[in-house]
């Protein structure tokens, strides 16, 4: 069942989408959240927001929905047509601390202010899954940019790049071959795909650098690891999280 609630947001979503011209030349999606949404077989609610880039607490709010797990085929959910699947930023807003200041410093100090812990993204401690080369960047709805690619070696450890618990393991989900998906507090989800082997089941708790798998190859049959975090449902750039530089 759980595999099915997975597929059908990534098959629904790839036959449904539009795509339109993107200024560099690859086709983007842009899936809109409609008004109302039935509900159909193999539907979950954590897989129709994720399709549309919804909050589910919001929705489960606005349709007076107690448990996410007890929705019905036929059922009319309210989803306000807001929502976009590539309607995201490309870093996360925790990484903004302060208000910016459009007035000119002044003169009198010619130093530069040091940095505080205030500057820092409260997810500093996240770190890296994989030590390699990044080859592909994100790309908020470019098809195959929702995250990052990062080159890696045959057998090569993939580590969860932060605490949380497995939300799925498979290689149900269209383009990602085998993958591994971590729900973390604070609405993110981290997902480690194109892997050879895992060694995390569903429901299981894991810690930040735990061993999760080991980098496999990816459609085009080279070995890389494809990196994603969704927050709430929409995709944002990992480098946000993880940090520019390799750390672990």
């Amino acid at each position: 069942m759980r595999i099915l609630a997975f597929l059908s947001l990534f098959l629904l979503a790839a036959c449904s989408s539009r795509h339109m011209p993107h200024p560099d030349g690859s086709s983007r999606i842009t899936e809109l959240a409609p008004e109302t949404y039935n509900v159909v077989k193999g539907d979950t609610l954590f897989s129709i927001c994720w399709r549309y880039g919804l909050d589910q607490k919001t929705v489960m709010a606005n349709n007076g929905i107690a448990n996410p797990n007890k929705i019905y085929i036929g059922q009319t959910l309210y989803l306000g047509g807001t929502g976009s699947a590539t309607g995201s930023a490309a870093y996360p807003d925790a990484i903004y601390a302060g208000n910016i200041s459009t007035s000119k410093p002044s003169k009198r100090y010619k130093k530069k202010p040091r940095k505080t812990s205030a500057s820092v993204t409260r997810y500093a401690n996240w770190v890296w899954p994989l030590k390699g080369t990044i080859v592909r960047r994100f790309s908020a709805g470019n098809v195959g940019a929702n995250g990052i690619r990062i080159a890696g070696k045959a057998n090569q450890t993939v580590n969860a790049a932060e605490s949380g618990t497995v939300a799925y393991r498979g290689s149900g989900l269209k383009g990602y071959g085998t993958v591994v998906i971590i729900k973390h507090k604070n609405g993110l989800l981290s997902a480690y795909g194109f892997l050879s082997k895992t060694f995390v089941r569903e429901g299981q708790k894991v810690k930040r650098r735990q061993k999760i798998g080991t980098v496999g190859y990816s459609p085009d049959k080279r070995l890389m690891l494809h990196f994603e975090v969704r927050r709430n449902g929409k995709p944002v750039n990992p480098l946000g999280y993880i940090g520019s530089s390799y750390h672990f």
